[in-house]
């Protein structure tokens, strides 16, 4: 992406944080990141255009810092920390902040379930890789890295929806890592 279409799609995040999914016109999106509505239509032709490409934009900025900070520690618990922070917790902040956070889970979901598909699964990858050196510990579990994988990106993705509160959801996230920390032999956090 661009500077340009990075800067937008930060004003559209600003903007749809404010006003909810459905009340966000592209007018309020070029006003927002001061630039002409000539302009903003030139990087993104319309409105689900846009809400793809921040999704994506998203989704690479959490899955670049999932693998920067997981590269830093050998602990599978921290690891399950950092993931659980950037697929639940700071999804859960954002919405929350919003006044309309269900309006914005609706219009993203309605909008883009591709994009939020192809999310997915790099997050699942990720997980996967992380899970990879417990691989032996994980199968005579009966279960595989895949599995495994595939259970905690569904976990969190479900944890930041279903949470009744930030209280609910880092309990949550702890019983989901005290599990994963269980099957993989590695029970001290």
């Amino acid at each position: 992406m661009t500077e340009r279409e990075i800067s937008i799609i930060e004003a559209a995040i600003r903007i749809i944080l404010r006003y909810g999914m459905a009340r966000t016109t592209m007018n309020d999106v070029a006003k927002e990141a001061s630039t002409s509505r000539q302009t903003l239509y030139a990087c993104f032709s319309g409105k689900q255009e846009l809400l793809r490409a921040t999704i994506r934009y998203l989704a690479e900025r959490n899955a670049a810092s999932i693998e920067t900070e997981s590269a830093k520690t050998s602990s599978l618990s921290e690891q399950l920390d950092i993931i659980i922070r950037y697929t639940a917790v700071n999804s859960f902040d954002l919405l929350h902040a919003s006044p309309d956070a269900d309006d914005i889970v609706n219009g993203f979901n309605a909008a883009c379930k591709e994009e939020l598909s192809e999310a997915s699964e790099r997050f699942r990858v990720i997980i996967e890789n992380i899970l990879s050196p417990y691989r032996d510990r994980i199968e005579a579990s009966g279960m595989d890295v895949d599995q495994l994988a595939d259970f905690v990106q569904r976990s969190t993705l479900t944890l930041k929806h279903e949470a009744q509160s930030k209280t609910h959801l880092l309990t949550l996230g702890q019983s989901l890592k005290t599990l994963v920390l269980t099957l993989t032999g590695c029970q001290s956090l």
